[in-house]
């Protein structure tokens, strides 16, 4: 019964859309007919392309406009004497087509897997290249790294030459002085014995001013030194110095008169000079100088010294 009623509804509606089509053929104008027949001519040659295989690249080609000027592109080829080759030339018309289709099918599949694998050589091209130039950056990264440490090991050796002669003329700076404490060379006096003074005694006397410069050629060792047991020295020496720097601008700041700004004034604070670390780094590198040498020199600093080590 549901089964009778559905078909006289589709039968209701397919007479509908009929009439409704006759109506529209019977008041068309001749430029619509002839759109309408173009456009259903149209719509059957693009099915029976896609019913050939064809892709969706040419489905647009006609006879008319094609970029081959093949005025036949839509007509099936047929080469008979390769068929009579084969021994298929008593093939239909269909089954020609029908073999055709399977061809174009094999060759498109053919095209498909020859561009995956062209794309799979060029990404892996250029994996390759980017691996090379990755190398290439980091060998050069290498090369400036170890450039750069020989100039900072020649402005180094340069910079404690210009100290070394500063210091031998008598207008040695306190950069110099302190220097001297990680100089590779160490002077000893005529008994054979190696005079060390605390490095914090060469700081007594010096203004505002002086330690700032001081603090601006620490910077500079620090900078250009690379060696570990040195890095030691200049760091505690930058806080010897900004302790000093702290303490001057604190006092220039107070309203105390200059006489007792006067009193205050005496070099390096004596809690400071105490338990400074710098003398241990100097006691280190006299030690290690002492090893230099071909006998026994007696040192003049106690090992208690070093008990404030860290």
């Amino acid at each position: 019964m549901t089964r009778n009623l559905l078909e006289a509804e589709r039968l209701r509606q397919l007479a509908e859309k009929k009439k409704k089509k006759e109506l529209l053929k019977a008041i068309e104008t001749p430029e619509e007919k002839r759109l309408r027949r173009l456009q259903k001519k149209e719509l059957k040659e693009r099915k029976r392309k896609e019913k050939m295989g064809w892709d969706s690249e040419y489905l647009h080609y006609t006879n008319a406009d094609n970029p081959y000027g093949d005025n036949n592109l839509l007509e099936t080829f047929v080469w008979k004497e390769k068929l009579l080759k084969e021994g298929v030339a008593d093939l239909s018309k269909e089954e020609i087509e029908k073999r055709n289709r399977a061809k174009m099918e094999e060759n498109r599949l053919e095209l498909e897997k020859v561009k995956k694998r062209r794309l799979e050589r060029e990404l892996e091209r250029a994996e390759r290249e980017a691996l090379v130039e990755l190398e290439q950056r980091q060998r050069e990264a290498a090369q400036f790294s170890q450039f750069s440490k020989q100039e900072d090991n020649f402005q180094l050796e340069q910079a404690r030459i210009r100290s070394q002669i500063r210091v031998e003329d008598g207008r040695a700076k306190p950069i110099d002085l302190l220097a001297q404490y990680i100089s590779s060379e160490c002077e000893l006096t005529s008994t054979g014995v190696l005079h060390v003074h605390e490095p914090y005694t060469h700081l007594t006397g010096l203004t505002l001013n002086d330690l700032e410069d001081l603090m601006e050629d620490i910077k500079v060792y620090q900078q250009l030194d690379r060696d570990s047991k040195n890095q030691w020295y200049w760091s505690d020496l930058t806080i010897i110095v900004l302790d000093e720097i702290r303490r001057l601008k604190m006092r220039d700041a107070a309203t105390d008169t200059a006489a007792t700004s006067a009193s205050q004034r005496h070099g390096i604070h004596s809690a400071v000079a105490g338990e400074v670390s710098v003398l241990v780094l100097c006691c280190s590198q006299t030690q290690r100088c002492c090893r230099k040498g071909d006998r026994a020199i007696p040192v003049l600093l106690s090992n208690t010294a070093l008990l404030p080590a860290r």
